[in-house]
């Protein structure tokens, strides 16, 4: 028997093994073998997606809950108008380019032969002309003066025709004017932009995905009017798949960009997804309401965005999600 000296010192030594045993039990629980779990969602991302032009809803591809990939046809406008603003468009770029041509051209052979006999026709009127008046004029009293009158305004009228005559066939020896030539391109590059413009409208009547997506709401129907921007779908955007977890401050320092995270989702179980923290938020913020672990119910805690590989298309958006740091300090 030992003494109750020694008794005590010995009952005094088991019960801070007992303490240090609970103790090690309850911090090794707490560790979860350097795990650390975070919650959070898989995030919603939306697009409403509208045509570019207004019209009448010919066509509409998709339904509701549909999953679409990126450059897929969702719906098509009327585009009759379209066509006949693009084929007008196409007719003045060759209206243009014809004036431009000829222009460039300048004068042909038979024009310039042309004027230079226009002119030689007035010089031979305006040298009768003028013999007739010279011959008026001595005849004297012998003539009258209306008859005088009536030749020597000939004269003048038909000298006034040998000079425009003149004029017009420098003209044509010149060529087209620097400033007209300048003035036609102007208006080629006019009407290639107006058709560019009206090639663009006649493309938009075709609506179709931005990225992998799912159709969440399909807002028109096939007659439909609307107008430019009206939205026709709303898409869930599934291409880059993120989930949104929070951690506290206390666990801030065990996260890092780049960091390799294991995702679990309850319809799944046995599911394990790899992921990827693309994003911590440097503003700390209240745990949102979709977060419902007692822990971190009424504390501030810091957004972290998860790259999710999804390659069998399990996840769905909003589903709650459980992400796991493995091995963390």
């Amino acid at each position: 028997m030992l003494p109750p000296k020694k008794k005590k010192l010995v009952l005094g030594f088991i019960l801070i093994l007992v303490v240090g045993l609970v103790i090690w039990t309850v911090k090794g629980l707490n560790q979860d073998d350097g795990e650390l779990k975070l919650y959070g969602s898989i995030d919603m991302r939306t697009v409403d997606l509208a045509f570019e032009e207004s019209g009448r809803v010919q066509e509409i591809l998709v339904k509701e809950g549909a999953s679409v990939k990126v450059g897929d046809v969702l719906a098509k406008l009327d585009d009759t108008r379209y066509k006949i603003a693009r084929d007008r468009a196409q007719a003045q770029v060759q209206v243009a380019d014809s004036q431009l041509t000829l222009l460039l051209a300048g004068s042909r052979l038979e024009e310039i032969e042309a004027g230079r006999a226009r002119l030689r026709a007035a010089t031979a009127n305006r040298v009768l002309s003028e013999k007739i008046c010279a011959r008026e004029k001595q005849m004297g009293s012998a003539s009258s003066q209306q008859a005088r009158d009536q030749a020597c305004y000939a004269a003048a009228a038909n000298r006034a025709s040998e000079d425009e005559a003149q004029k017009a066939l420098d003209l044509l020896l010149a060529g087209t004017r620097i400033e007209e030539i300048e003035v036609a391109r102007a208006t080629l590059n006019e009407a290639k932009v107006a058709l560019s413009d009206a090639e663009r409208a006649l493309k938009n009547c075709v609506l179709k995905a931005p990225s992998d997506a799912v159709v969440r709401s399909r807002l028109k129907e096939p007659g439909d009017m609307v107008g430019a921007s009206a939205p026709v779908f709303e898409l869930a955007l599934m291409q880059p798949l993120w989930a949104r977890v929070y951690i506290d401050e206390s666990h801030l320092g065990q996260i890092a960009m780049g960091q390799s995270v294991e995702v679990t989702v309850d319809s799944f179980p046995n599911e394990r997804f790899s992921a990827t923290v693309g994003f911590i938020s440097s503003v700390a913020e209240f745990t949102p309401k979709t977060v419902q672990t007692e822990a971190l119910r009424t504390h501030l805690v810091y957004e972290v965005r998860l790259t999710v590989d999804d390659p069998q298309h399990l996840l769905r958006l909003g589903m709650p999600v459980t992400a796991k740091l493995i091995h963390t300090k």
